[in-house]
């Protein structure tokens, strides 16, 4: 099985820390949900391991390969991939463009598309149309068949919801849930609706201040009765 291990892990950007001295691990087939306050850390940790915000201190490896040193790129070529929370589309592009872009450099990219249809079957009907005229929706799962061009065996996603009407919340949490069933990637999500990836997640991870203050199964977590307060990050 797939381990994204992380130990005792700081970053941030600059010379500022952000993320301090978290440890966490993600494998396969599960979903782990990053759950705390605005400005607590969350998209700057899912960025460090993306290769975007800089490691500073501690250790992120898959599979016992050291990822710390290695560029974006190169951690998706091992496994890891990112779908950012905007900016995640080529808006100018046809959706069929945008997957084939996102495996530049392989010699099987229509198997690859193939492939991502198959996992997000709702692709198939709009993949001649620009991504920049699709619904909030359509983009999202558009940038989600990006990103799984590289193959990836851990699945880092932030905000996919950001903007979506609340039905169609569901739908894409749903969507990333039956994903880790049907292909067993691994998926560890930053959303701002917290009930509702906590309904659909294996385990959570709480940050407040970019520290770790708790770390559980995510149905145990949901029905703590302070977890308001774990939330919103109203106590030390």
């Amino acid at each position: 099985m797939t381990q994204l291990i992380l130990e005792h892990l700081s970053a941030g950007y600059g010379g500022a820390d952000i993320v301090h001295d978290v440890s966490l691990q993600v494998g396969s087939g599960e979903i782990v949900t990053l759950v705390g306050p605005n400005g607590a850390g969350k998209s700057t940790l899912l960025k460090s391991l993306a290769g975007v915000a800089r490691v500073t201190a501690g250790s992120l490896s898959i599979d016992g390969t050291d990822l710390v040193a290695l560029s974006p790129f190169e951690r998706a070529t091992r496994g890891v991939a990112f779908m950012p929370q905007d900016r995640n589309v080529f808006r100018t592009l046809t959706v069929t463009e945008n997957l084939e872009t996102s495996a530049w450099g392989h010699d099987d990219i229509a198997a690859r598309k193939d492939e991502v249809i198959g996992l997000l079957p709702t692709l198939a009907n709009y993949l001649n149309k620009a991504a920049g005229g699709l619904s909030g929706g359509q983009r999202q799962m558009a940038a989600l068949g990006m990103t799984l061009m590289s193959r990836p065996s851990i699945l880092l996603v932030d905000e996919p919801t950001a903007g979506l009407s609340p039905n169609l919340v569901g739908e894409m949490l749903d969507v990333l849930q039956q994903l880790t069933r049907d292909s067993g990637i691994g998926i560890l999500i930053v959303e701002q609706n917290a009930r509702a990836a906590l309904a659909r997640a294996d385990r959570a991870v709480v940050l407040v201040d970019g520290r770790l203050r708790r770390a559980g199964p995510a149905a145990e977590l949901a029905a703590e009765p302070d977890f308001g307060a774990l939330f919103f990050g109203d106590h030390a």
